[in-house]
Protein backbone atom coordinates (compact mmCIF):
# COMPACT_ATOMS: atom_id res chain seq x y z
CA UNK A 1 0.00 0.00 0.00
CA UNK A 2 1.40 3.39 -0.87
CA UNK A 3 0.79 7.02 0.86
CA UNK A 4 -2.30 9.14 -0.86
CA UNK A 5 -3.70 12.70 -0.35
CA UNK A 6 -6.69 11.73 -1.16
CA UNK A 7 -9.31 11.72 1.93
CA UNK A 8 -11.46 8.72 1.00
CA UNK A 9 -14.17 7.69 3.00
CA UNK A 10 -14.05 4.09 3.83
CA UNK A 11 -16.99 4.01 6.25
CA UNK A 12 -19.91 1.77 6.28
CA UNK A 13 -18.46 -1.72 4.35
CA UNK A 14 -18.44 -3.75 6.91
CA UNK A 15 -16.02 -5.78 5.49
CA UNK A 16 -13.17 -7.90 6.66
CA UNK A 17 -11.34 -7.80 3.23
CA UNK A 18 -8.70 -4.66 3.27
CA UNK A 19 -7.61 -4.95 -0.33
CA UNK A 20 -9.10 -2.16 -2.22
CA UNK A 21 -7.46 -2.34 -5.70
CA UNK A 22 -6.20 1.84 -5.93
CA UNK A 23 -4.24 1.60 -2.51
CA UNK A 24 -2.83 -1.91 -3.16
CA UNK A 25 -2.35 -2.26 -7.00
CA UNK A 26 0.79 0.53 -8.00
CA UNK A 27 -0.93 0.42 -11.36
CA UNK A 28 -2.85 3.09 -10.20
CA UNK A 29 -0.16 5.09 -8.64
CA UNK A 30 -0.25 7.61 -11.58
CA UNK A 31 -3.76 7.76 -12.12
CA UNK A 32 -4.08 8.37 -7.97
CA UNK A 33 -1.45 11.58 -8.70
CA UNK A 34 -3.26 12.54 -11.78
CA UNK A 35 -6.95 13.13 -9.77
CA UNK A 36 -4.64 14.33 -6.84
CA UNK A 37 -3.12 17.49 -9.25
CA UNK A 38 -7.40 17.79 -10.32
CA UNK A 39 -7.80 18.72 -6.45
CA UNK A 40 -11.64 19.65 -6.39
CA UNK A 41 -11.75 20.42 -9.77
CA UNK A 42 -12.53 16.57 -10.45
CA UNK A 43 -15.90 16.81 -8.24
CA UNK A 44 -17.06 20.04 -10.17
CA UNK A 45 -15.91 17.73 -13.59
CA UNK A 46 -18.21 14.49 -12.04
CA UNK A 47 -21.02 16.89 -11.99
CA UNK A 48 -20.81 17.91 -15.35
CA UNK A 49 -20.22 14.49 -17.18
CA UNK A 50 -23.60 13.67 -15.20
CA UNK A 51 -25.43 16.59 -16.24
CA UNK A 52 -24.33 16.28 -20.20
CA UNK A 53 -24.75 12.20 -20.12
CA UNK A 54 -28.27 12.79 -19.07
CA UNK A 55 -29.14 15.39 -21.54
CA UNK A 56 -27.78 13.73 -24.04
CA UNK A 57 -30.25 10.56 -23.10
CA UNK A 58 -28.01 8.30 -21.05
CA UNK A 59 -30.41 6.75 -18.92
CA UNK A 60 -32.34 4.10 -17.38
CA UNK A 61 -35.98 3.26 -17.50
CA UNK A 62 -36.97 2.01 -14.16
CA UNK A 63 -41.29 0.99 -13.69
CA UNK A 64 -41.72 4.62 -13.15
CA UNK A 65 -39.72 6.99 -15.05
CA UNK A 66 -36.49 7.70 -16.94
CA UNK A 67 -33.61 8.48 -14.23
CA UNK A 68 -30.05 8.82 -15.12
CA UNK A 69 -27.16 6.43 -15.52
CA UNK A 70 -25.06 7.52 -12.78
CA UNK A 71 -20.84 7.67 -13.90
CA UNK A 72 -18.12 7.49 -11.69
CA UNK A 73 -15.41 9.11 -13.61
CA UNK A 74 -12.53 7.73 -11.58
CA UNK A 75 -10.99 4.96 -13.69
CA UNK A 76 -10.76 1.31 -12.75
CA UNK A 77 -7.74 -0.19 -14.59
CA UNK A 78 -6.23 -3.71 -15.20
CA UNK A 79 -3.60 -5.19 -17.02
CA UNK A 80 -3.75 -6.62 -20.64
CA UNK A 81 -2.41 -10.02 -19.03
CA UNK A 82 -4.99 -10.29 -16.83
CA UNK A 83 -8.03 -9.58 -19.23
CA UNK A 84 -6.74 -12.11 -21.94
CA UNK A 85 -6.23 -14.98 -18.93
CA UNK A 86 -9.58 -13.78 -17.80
CA UNK A 87 -10.95 -13.74 -21.69
CA UNK A 88 -9.51 -17.16 -22.23
CA UNK A 89 -11.47 -18.66 -19.25
CA UNK A 90 -14.83 -16.70 -20.70
CA UNK A 91 -14.54 -18.17 -24.38
CA UNK A 92 -14.27 -21.83 -23.04
CA UNK A 93 -16.89 -21.45 -20.49
CA UNK A 94 -19.08 -19.96 -23.72
CA UNK A 95 -18.17 -23.50 -25.60
CA UNK A 96 -19.12 -25.24 -22.15
CA UNK A 97 -22.62 -23.54 -22.29
CA UNK A 98 -23.28 -24.08 -26.16
CA UNK A 99 -22.50 -27.67 -25.44
CA UNK A 100 -24.58 -28.38 -22.48
CA UNK A 101 -27.64 -26.51 -24.56
CA UNK A 102 -27.28 -28.72 -27.50
CA UNK A 103 -27.13 -31.66 -25.65
CA UNK A 104 -30.10 -30.75 -23.91
CA UNK A 105 -32.13 -29.86 -27.19
CA UNK A 106 -30.56 -31.71 -30.00
CA UNK A 107 -29.18 -34.84 -28.15
CA UNK A 108 -32.47 -35.45 -25.97
CA UNK A 109 -30.26 -35.90 -22.49
CA UNK A 110 -30.09 -34.28 -19.46
CA UNK A 111 -26.63 -34.09 -17.88
CA UNK A 112 -27.19 -32.50 -15.08
CA UNK A 113 -30.25 -33.31 -12.56
CA UNK A 114 -33.56 -33.72 -14.76
CA UNK A 115 -35.42 -31.22 -12.03
CA UNK A 116 -33.38 -28.12 -12.93
CA UNK A 117 -34.29 -28.24 -16.54
CA UNK A 118 -37.87 -29.77 -15.74
CA UNK A 119 -38.71 -26.75 -13.50
CA UNK A 120 -36.71 -23.89 -15.28
CA UNK A 121 -39.64 -21.17 -16.98
CA UNK A 122 -36.88 -20.73 -19.64
CA UNK A 123 -36.75 -24.56 -21.21
CA UNK A 124 -38.56 -24.62 -24.55
CA UNK A 125 -40.26 -27.88 -26.07
CA UNK A 126 -40.48 -26.82 -29.33
CA UNK A 127 -36.44 -26.48 -29.79
CA UNK A 128 -36.08 -30.07 -29.28
CA UNK A 129 -34.24 -31.34 -32.40
CA UNK A 130 -33.60 -28.16 -33.97
CA UNK A 131 -30.14 -27.19 -34.66
CA UNK A 132 -29.64 -23.41 -34.77
CA UNK A 133 -27.79 -21.45 -37.49
CA UNK A 134 -24.01 -22.83 -37.13
CA UNK A 135 -24.93 -24.66 -34.37
CA UNK A 136 -24.29 -21.49 -32.13
CA UNK A 137 -26.57 -21.02 -29.20
CA UNK A 138 -25.32 -18.50 -27.74
CA UNK A 139 -24.10 -15.20 -29.68
CA UNK A 140 -24.13 -13.17 -26.78
CA UNK A 141 -22.64 -13.95 -22.98
CA UNK A 142 -22.40 -11.39 -20.23
CA UNK A 143 -20.45 -12.85 -17.46
CA UNK A 144 -20.27 -11.38 -14.17
CA UNK A 145 -16.89 -11.08 -12.42
CA UNK A 146 -15.54 -9.74 -9.12
CA UNK A 147 -11.90 -9.99 -7.35
CA UNK A 148 -10.94 -11.21 -4.26
CA UNK A 149 -7.31 -9.82 -2.90
CA UNK A 150 -6.86 -9.40 -6.85
CA UNK A 151 -8.09 -13.23 -7.82
CA UNK A 152 -10.79 -13.04 -10.21
CA UNK A 153 -14.27 -14.90 -9.61
CA UNK A 154 -17.42 -15.96 -12.08
CA UNK A 155 -20.48 -14.83 -9.70
CA UNK A 156 -23.13 -15.78 -12.51
CA UNK A 157 -23.91 -16.08 -16.63
CA UNK A 158 -26.12 -13.93 -18.14
CA UNK A 159 -27.78 -15.54 -21.81
CA UNK A 160 -31.13 -14.95 -22.33
CA UNK A 161 -30.78 -11.11 -23.11
CA UNK A 162 -27.42 -9.64 -21.50
CA UNK A 163 -27.15 -5.91 -21.70
CA UNK A 164 -24.77 -3.39 -20.63
CA UNK A 165 -22.08 -2.67 -23.21
CA UNK A 166 -23.34 0.44 -24.21
CA UNK A 167 -22.45 2.33 -20.58
CA UNK A 168 -18.59 0.88 -20.70
CA UNK A 169 -18.30 2.77 -24.18
CA UNK A 170 -20.47 5.49 -22.94
CA UNK A 171 -18.50 5.92 -19.44
CA UNK A 172 -15.33 5.85 -21.52
CA UNK A 173 -16.38 7.68 -23.82
CA UNK A 174 -17.68 10.89 -21.37
CA UNK A 175 -14.30 10.40 -19.10
CA UNK A 176 -11.93 10.50 -22.10
CA UNK A 177 -13.70 13.49 -23.21
CA UNK A 178 -14.36 15.60 -20.31
CA UNK A 179 -11.01 14.44 -18.07
CA UNK A 180 -8.57 14.11 -20.64
CA UNK A 181 -5.65 14.46 -17.96
CA UNK A 182 -6.52 11.48 -16.07
CA UNK A 183 -4.74 9.53 -18.98
CA UNK A 184 -1.03 11.69 -18.44
CA UNK A 185 1.18 9.00 -18.01
CA UNK A 186 -0.71 6.40 -19.53
CA UNK A 187 -0.25 7.77 -23.11
CA UNK A 188 -1.14 4.75 -25.73
CA UNK A 189 -1.21 2.06 -22.95
CA UNK A 190 -4.51 2.30 -22.98
CA UNK A 191 -6.21 -0.48 -24.97
CA UNK A 192 -9.31 1.42 -27.41
CA UNK A 193 -12.45 -0.37 -26.71
CA UNK A 194 -14.18 -2.76 -28.53
CA UNK A 195 -16.94 -5.33 -28.69
CA UNK A 196 -19.65 -4.09 -30.77
CA UNK A 197 -17.62 -5.03 -33.65
CA UNK A 198 -17.61 -8.46 -32.50
CA UNK A 199 -21.41 -8.59 -32.20
CA UNK A 200 -22.03 -7.88 -35.84
CA UNK A 201 -19.48 -10.46 -37.04
CA UNK A 202 -21.10 -13.22 -34.89
CA UNK A 203 -24.56 -12.19 -36.26
CA UNK A 204 -23.21 -11.75 -40.06
CA UNK A 205 -21.63 -15.20 -39.61
CA UNK A 206 -24.80 -16.72 -38.28
CA UNK A 207 -26.59 -15.15 -40.99
CA UNK A 208 -24.52 -16.87 -44.13
CA UNK A 209 -24.73 -13.12 -46.02
CA UNK A 210 -21.94 -11.47 -46.67
CA UNK A 211 -24.08 -8.29 -46.26
CA UNK A 212 -27.02 -9.45 -43.70
CA UNK A 213 -30.26 -7.66 -43.03
CA UNK A 214 -30.15 -7.50 -39.26
CA UNK A 215 -32.80 -6.32 -36.66
CA UNK A 216 -32.20 -5.26 -33.16
CA UNK A 217 -35.73 -6.02 -31.50
CA UNK A 218 -36.92 -4.09 -28.80
CA UNK A 219 -40.26 -3.70 -26.97
CA UNK A 220 -39.41 0.30 -27.46
CA UNK A 221 -38.53 2.85 -24.89
CA UNK A 222 -40.33 1.43 -21.66
CA UNK A 223 -37.45 -1.03 -21.93
CA UNK A 224 -34.51 -0.57 -18.89
CA UNK A 225 -32.20 -0.90 -21.54
CA UNK A 226 -33.61 1.01 -24.02
CA UNK A 227 -30.85 3.53 -24.83
CA UNK A 228 -28.62 0.40 -25.19
CA UNK A 229 -31.05 -0.53 -28.04
CA UNK A 230 -30.78 2.54 -29.67
CA UNK A 231 -26.87 2.63 -29.04
CA UNK A 232 -26.26 -0.40 -30.97
CA UNK A 233 -28.56 0.30 -33.78
CA UNK A 234 -27.09 3.68 -34.71
CA UNK A 235 -22.86 2.12 -33.86
CA UNK A 236 -23.57 -0.77 -36.45
CA UNK A 237 -26.31 0.71 -39.05
CA UNK A 238 -28.89 -2.14 -38.50
CA UNK A 239 -32.83 -2.00 -37.92
CA UNK A 240 -34.23 -1.24 -34.92
CA UNK A 241 -37.54 -2.68 -34.85
CA UNK A 242 -40.52 -2.97 -32.24
CA UNK A 243 -42.36 -6.02 -32.68
CA UNK A 244 -45.34 -4.74 -34.41
CA UNK A 245 -42.80 -3.41 -37.08
CA UNK A 246 -41.99 -7.14 -38.00
CA UNK A 247 -44.01 -9.80 -39.44
CA UNK A 248 -43.90 -13.14 -41.72
CA UNK A 249 -45.08 -13.11 -44.93
CA UNK A 250 -44.72 -15.70 -48.04
CA UNK A 251 -42.19 -17.61 -45.88
CA UNK A 252 -39.97 -15.00 -45.00
CA UNK A 253 -39.74 -12.58 -41.96
CA UNK A 254 -39.78 -8.79 -43.15
CA UNK A 255 -39.78 -5.29 -41.06
CA UNK A 256 -41.64 -2.41 -42.03
CA UNK A 257 -39.13 0.47 -42.57
CA UNK A 258 -39.86 4.27 -42.86
CA UNK A 259 -37.59 4.71 -46.43
CA UNK A 260 -37.85 1.57 -47.77
CA UNK A 261 -41.51 -0.13 -46.67
CA UNK A 262 -40.60 -3.99 -46.28
CA UNK A 263 -37.43 -5.54 -46.25
CA UNK A 264 -36.60 -9.28 -45.99
CA UNK A 265 -35.02 -9.37 -42.59
CA UNK A 266 -31.89 -12.59 -42.25
CA UNK A 267 -31.14 -12.32 -38.21
CA UNK A 268 -33.46 -10.46 -35.17
CA UNK A 269 -30.79 -9.57 -32.52
CA UNK A 270 -33.74 -9.82 -30.09
CA UNK A 271 -33.47 -7.73 -27.00
CA UNK A 272 -37.25 -9.05 -25.60
CA UNK A 273 -38.14 -12.39 -24.20
CA UNK A 274 -41.96 -13.12 -25.49
CA UNK A 275 -41.33 -13.77 -29.42
CA UNK A 276 -44.41 -15.35 -30.90
CA UNK A 277 -47.56 -13.17 -28.24
CA UNK A 278 -45.54 -10.15 -29.45
CA UNK A 279 -44.75 -11.19 -32.98
CA UNK A 280 -47.26 -13.90 -34.28
CA UNK A 281 -45.60 -16.59 -36.50
CA UNK A 282 -41.84 -15.50 -35.51
CA UNK A 283 -40.89 -18.65 -33.72
CA UNK A 284 -42.55 -20.84 -36.48
CA UNK A 285 -40.37 -18.85 -38.82
CA UNK A 286 -37.16 -19.20 -37.12
CA UNK A 287 -37.46 -22.75 -36.99
CA UNK A 288 -38.40 -23.18 -40.74
CA UNK A 289 -35.27 -21.13 -41.19
CA UNK A 290 -36.21 -18.37 -42.66
CA UNK A 291 -34.84 -16.19 -39.97
CA UNK A 292 -31.96 -16.65 -37.51
CA UNK A 293 -32.69 -15.29 -33.89
CA UNK A 294 -29.61 -14.15 -31.19
CA UNK A 295 -29.62 -15.57 -29.07
CA UNK A 296 -31.22 -18.64 -29.98
CA UNK A 297 -34.73 -19.07 -27.99
CA UNK A 298 -34.03 -21.72 -25.07
CA UNK A 299 -30.88 -20.71 -23.82
CA UNK A 300 -32.26 -19.82 -20.39
CA UNK A 301 -31.71 -23.27 -19.31
CA UNK A 302 -28.13 -22.47 -18.94
CA UNK A 303 -28.96 -19.10 -17.70
CA UNK A 304 -30.95 -20.51 -14.66
CA UNK A 305 -28.89 -19.87 -11.85
CA UNK A 306 -29.02 -23.82 -10.78
CA UNK A 307 -27.26 -24.80 -14.16
CA UNK A 308 -24.27 -22.25 -12.95
CA UNK A 309 -23.95 -24.99 -9.64
CA UNK A 310 -22.59 -27.42 -12.47
CA UNK A 311 -20.50 -25.92 -14.61
CA UNK A 312 -17.69 -27.24 -13.43
CA UNK A 313 -18.67 -30.80 -13.99
CA UNK A 314 -20.16 -29.81 -17.31
CA UNK A 315 -16.43 -28.73 -18.46
CA UNK A 316 -14.90 -32.07 -17.18
CA UNK A 317 -17.57 -33.72 -18.28
CA UNK A 318 -16.91 -32.00 -22.16
CA UNK A 319 -13.03 -32.00 -21.81
CA UNK A 320 -12.87 -28.10 -21.64
CA UNK A 321 -10.79 -26.66 -18.84
CA UNK A 322 -11.70 -23.80 -16.95
CA UNK A 323 -8.41 -21.76 -15.92
CA UNK A 324 -7.51 -18.72 -14.19
CA UNK A 325 -10.97 -17.83 -12.99
CA UNK A 326 -12.46 -19.48 -9.92
CA UNK A 327 -16.22 -20.39 -9.49
CA UNK A 328 -17.92 -19.25 -5.35
CA UNK A 329 -18.78 -22.33 -3.29
CA UNK A 330 -22.77 -22.23 -4.99
CA UNK A 331 -25.30 -24.57 -3.92
CA UNK A 332 -29.15 -25.47 -4.89
CA UNK A 333 -31.75 -25.24 -2.10
CA UNK A 334 -34.09 -27.46 -3.58
CA UNK A 335 -31.63 -30.54 -1.95
CA UNK A 336 -33.30 -30.53 1.54
CA UNK A 337 -29.29 -30.81 3.09
CA UNK A 338 -28.06 -28.07 1.44
CA UNK A 339 -31.52 -26.07 2.82
CA UNK A 340 -30.18 -26.54 6.02
CA UNK A 341 -26.68 -25.40 5.60
CA UNK A 342 -28.48 -22.18 4.77
CA UNK A 343 -31.13 -22.39 7.33
CA UNK A 344 -28.50 -23.10 10.09
CA UNK A 345 -25.75 -20.35 8.81
CA UNK A 346 -27.28 -17.71 6.81
CA UNK A 347 -25.05 -14.51 7.10
CA UNK A 348 -22.59 -16.82 4.68
CA UNK A 349 -24.70 -17.01 1.88
CA UNK A 350 -25.92 -14.95 -1.06
CA UNK A 351 -29.19 -16.03 -2.05
CA UNK A 352 -30.23 -15.85 -5.40
CA UNK A 353 -33.59 -16.87 -7.07
CA UNK A 354 -33.01 -19.62 -9.84
CA UNK A 355 -34.74 -16.66 -12.51
CA UNK A 356 -34.07 -13.38 -11.11
CA UNK A 357 -31.59 -10.53 -13.27
CA UNK A 358 -30.76 -7.22 -12.42
CA UNK A 359 -30.55 -7.60 -8.72
CA UNK A 360 -34.07 -8.74 -8.87
CA UNK A 361 -34.28 -11.94 -6.38
CA UNK A 362 -31.05 -11.66 -4.81
CA UNK A 363 -30.82 -10.59 -0.93
CA UNK A 364 -27.67 -10.58 0.91
CA UNK A 365 -28.63 -12.04 4.39
CA UNK A 366 -25.59 -10.60 5.66
CA UNK A 367 -26.71 -7.03 5.12
CA UNK A 368 -30.60 -7.68 5.05
CA UNK A 369 -33.24 -8.67 7.20
CA UNK A 370 -33.41 -11.87 8.82
CA UNK A 371 -37.08 -12.56 7.59
CA UNK A 372 -35.47 -13.22 3.45
CA UNK A 373 -35.03 -16.87 4.89
CA UNK A 374 -39.01 -17.11 5.24
CA UNK A 375 -39.27 -16.13 1.69
CA UNK A 376 -36.89 -18.95 1.17
CA UNK A 377 -38.87 -21.82 2.74
CA UNK A 378 -41.97 -20.61 0.81
CA UNK A 379 -40.36 -21.64 -2.54
CA UNK A 380 -36.85 -23.19 -1.72
CA UNK A 381 -36.50 -25.40 -5.08
CA UNK A 382 -36.72 -22.01 -6.67
CA UNK A 383 -33.54 -20.75 -4.92
CA UNK A 384 -29.50 -21.34 -4.95
CA UNK A 385 -27.14 -19.97 -1.98
CA UNK A 386 -23.86 -18.73 -2.87
CA UNK A 387 -20.94 -18.04 -0.60
CA UNK A 388 -20.47 -14.22 0.26
CA UNK A 389 -17.57 -12.78 -1.28
CA UNK A 390 -15.64 -9.98 0.28
CA UNK A 391 -14.43 -8.92 -2.96
CA UNK A 392 -12.38 -6.02 -3.58
CA UNK A 393 -13.04 -2.61 -3.72
CA UNK A 394 -11.92 0.52 -5.98
CA UNK A 395 -12.06 4.89 -5.01
CA UNK A 396 -15.34 6.31 -6.34
CA UNK A 397 -16.73 10.07 -6.82
CA UNK A 398 -19.88 10.42 -4.92
CA UNK A 399 -20.90 14.32 -5.45
CA UNK A 400 -18.09 16.53 -3.32
CA UNK A 401 -16.43 12.94 -2.15
CA UNK A 402 -13.98 10.57 -2.47
CA UNK A 403 -15.66 6.80 -1.17
CA UNK A 404 -14.32 3.45 -0.95
CA UNK A 405 -16.98 1.55 -2.61
CA UNK A 406 -17.36 -2.24 -4.07
CA UNK A 407 -17.32 -2.93 -7.91
CA UNK A 408 -17.56 -5.59 -10.29
CA UNK A 409 -17.32 -6.37 -14.05
CA UNK A 410 -19.58 -7.39 -16.73
CA UNK A 411 -17.78 -8.95 -19.17
CA UNK A 412 -18.81 -9.65 -23.12
CA UNK A 413 -18.16 -12.57 -24.80
CA UNK A 414 -18.91 -13.12 -28.74
CA UNK A 415 -19.01 -16.60 -29.36
CA UNK A 416 -15.49 -16.64 -29.41
CA UNK A 417 -14.05 -13.15 -29.32
CA UNK A 418 -13.96 -11.24 -25.66
CA UNK A 419 -14.94 -7.30 -25.87
CA UNK A 420 -12.44 -5.07 -24.10
CA UNK A 421 -15.41 -2.50 -23.60
CA UNK A 422 -15.48 -4.36 -20.16
CA UNK A 423 -18.50 -2.76 -17.83
CA UNK A 424 -17.56 -2.04 -14.25
CA UNK A 425 -20.35 -1.56 -12.05
CA UNK A 426 -20.10 -0.05 -8.73
CA UNK A 427 -22.37 -0.43 -5.76
CA UNK A 428 -23.95 2.30 -3.87
CA UNK A 429 -21.79 3.17 -0.93
CA UNK A 430 -21.66 -0.09 1.38
CA UNK A 431 -23.56 -2.25 -1.22
CA UNK A 432 -22.54 -5.08 -2.94
CA UNK A 433 -24.95 -5.13 -5.44
CA UNK A 434 -23.68 -3.00 -7.88
CA UNK A 435 -27.05 -3.50 -10.56
CA UNK A 436 -28.26 -0.08 -12.27
CA UNK A 437 -31.70 -1.00 -11.39
CA UNK A 438 -30.01 -1.46 -7.60
CA UNK A 439 -29.18 2.30 -8.04
CA UNK A 440 -25.56 1.27 -8.71
CA UNK A 441 -23.23 3.32 -10.80
CA UNK A 442 -21.18 2.93 -14.03
CA UNK A 443 -17.09 3.10 -14.44
CA UNK A 444 -15.14 3.36 -17.29
CA UNK A 445 -12.64 0.28 -17.04
CA UNK A 446 -8.99 1.04 -18.69
CA UNK A 447 -6.89 -2.15 -19.98
CA UNK A 448 -3.53 -1.69 -19.46
CA UNK A 449 -0.71 -3.14 -22.25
Amino acid sequence: MYYISLNVKRRKLNKDNNYNEFLTDPIYSRLIENVEKLKDKVFHLSKIVNLQAYMEGFTFYTSSNYRSTPIDVIPRIITSELFFKISNYLVARSYVLNKFIREVYQEGSNPIPDWIVKTTPYFRPEMMGFSPPKDIYIHVYGADIVRVNGVPFILEDNLRIPSGISYSYKAFEYVDRFLPELKEGYDNRVLQINGLDYLYDILRYVSGNKDPIIVILTDGNYNSAYFEHKFISEKLGIILAEPNDIYVKDKEVVVRTVDEGEVHVDVIYRRIEDLDYLTPGLMKAYLRGWVTLANAPGTGVADDKATFVWIPYLAEKYGIKLENVIQPYTICLYEKENLEKVITQPTRYVIKKREGYGGIGLAIVKDDNINVLKEIYKEYENFIAQEVLDFDTVISVVNDSFYETYADMRIFTYYDKVASAVLSRVGIMGSRITNNSSGGMVKPLWIIK
